[in-house]
């Protein structure tokens, strides 16, 4: 009995060894799977916080390709953004002032230009190779209401260089009842050519009426601008802007800086059906027109008077009109059909012959792939200078696109001057325009 109970010990304490030495062992390949565990869990953090950032990087990269897409296609397509989205600041920092760092977008775009002419006339760039025109613009959002925009040219005249402020205007979002202000110097909002700087025309020039009645390259002036758009019941895109203009600029008007140009325009814009819109709009403006004279005396002398007649106010009014057709078509096609009609109703003959000058010109371009395309301009012009008699001119051209950075016209135009006196002038022109960095010319 004894015996038993010895051997019923010892089995016992072996028992309680194995049992405690397999606690010892558990507890110890507990504690290690513990800290492989946590490990692993730095591990993960690490890995989680390497994918957030890469994310937000990305994201950031898609917003940028996304942008860039949307400002090649709108280029492409050759039309501006709907009337309905420009009320608000799309793209706006959510900073403001300094702390968005010194970067401002920059761009550099040059247009390099061949003539050949049967003119005679010893004008800039008449059969040769010049620098047309060199654009530096800079433009930042200043904070989440307002943007800066500056765009200054660089000319390679016959006679001497010079440099331009061709735009330099602040805008203003949030205004009251939704209204977008700006001012500074800008080009006025007149139909659709004159808007657009000349290395973003379809063709190598303006247009015959735009030259003729706003100057060689439009009109660009000083001024205040408000623009909105305009409920209605119809649900139309409707945007509405007026402007006051200094009196000095464009080739129908006065000259003088105290004397301003108000100009009011209307746009509207429809959906024709999924690959194509129609836009329509309207332009009226009103300014004087007294410029001083010389008038010679009997006696040998010239006196300087303003004729009582051109006192008028508002002697001069514009009107006008556009139409753009845009059509897209399969594999980035586009067909574009772009108009525009001016007319003048002026109170005296003061500065110019013809009371009633009239203009237009109708554009047919067609981007038959991504690129090459190919359109023909038809002008017709009553001038200002010359009374019963009209000039026409048609301009067929060619483009290639090398890519959204660089393109090169070939454009011939063929131009019969008003009057009859002078012969047919054939003009043959061949032009590069070439673009780094940031260049934009938004809010128009």
């Amino acid at each position: 009995m004894r015996k038993k109970s010895i051997f019923i010990s010892l089995l016992f304490l072996i028992f309680s060894a194995q049992h405690a030495f397999a606690s010892e062992i558990s507890l110890q390949t507990l504690q290690e799977q513990i800290g492989s565990l946590a490990n692993l869990v730095k591990d993960l953090q690490g890995t989680v916080q390497h994918q957030s950032q890469l994310i937000e990087s990305q994201n950031v990269k898609i917003q940028f390709l996304e942008k860039k897409s949307e400002e090649r296609t709108i280029s492409a397509k050759g039309f501006q953004q709907p009337v309905s989205s420009l009320s608000e600041p799309v793209n706006a920092p959510k900073t403001a002032g300094l702390s968005q760092g010194f970067n401002p977008d920059i761009g550099f775009v040059t247009s390099i230009q061949a003539n050949s002419t049967q003119s005679r006339e010893d004008a800039d760039g008449k059969d040769t190779i010049a620098l047309k025109e060199a654009e530096l613009s800079i433009s930042q959002y200043v904070d989440p209401y307002s943007r800066l925009d500056g765009i200054i040219s660089f000319n390679d005249n016959l006679e001497r260089q010079n440099v331009d402020v061709e735009e330099v205007y602040y805008t203003h979002w949030g205004l009251p009842a939704g209204f977008i202000g700006q001012i500074g110097k800008f080009r006025s909002k007149i139909g659709k050519a004159n808007l657009l700087h000349s290395h973003q025309l379809d063709t190598v020039d303006y247009p015959l009426v735009i030259r003729n009645f706003f100057g060689d390259e439009g009109l660009a002036s000083s001024g205040a601008r408000l623009q909105n758009s305009i409920p209605n019941p119809w649900d139309i895109p409707l945007e509405v802007t007026g402007e006051i203009l200094r009196g000095n600029n464009g080739n129908s008007f006065s000259g003088i800086s105290r004397r301003p140009i108000f100009n009011t325009h209307v746009k509207t814009f429809f959906e024709m059906s999924k690959d194509s819109n129609l836009e329509f709009g309207w332009t009226t403006l009103f300014g004087d027109e007294n410029p001083a004279i010389n008038i010679f005396n009997g006696d040998g002398t010239t006196t300087r008077e303003i004729p009582e007649a051109g006192q008028n106010k508002y002697g001069v009014k514009v009107f006008g009109g556009d139409a753009t057709f845009n059509w897209y078509l399969p594999e980035g096609k586009t067909l574009k059909f772009q108009n525009e009609v001016y007319f003048q109703n002026r109170a005296t003959e003061t500065r110019h012959a013809n009371r009633n000058p009239w203009g237009l010109y109708s554009l047919v371009d067609y981007r038959f792939s991504r690129r090459f395309s190919t359109g023909i301009r038809y002008d017709f012009l009553e001038p200002l200078d010359v009374n019963a008699h009209e000039t026409n001119a048609i301009s067929p051209y060619f483009t290639f696109w090398q890519s959204e950075f660089a393109d090169f016209r070939l454009q011939y135009s063929y131009t019969r001057p008003a009057g009859g006196a002078e012969e047919p002038n054939h003009e043959v022109f061949l032009k590069a325009n070439i673009l780094i960095g940031a260049h934009k010319h938004p809010v128009q």
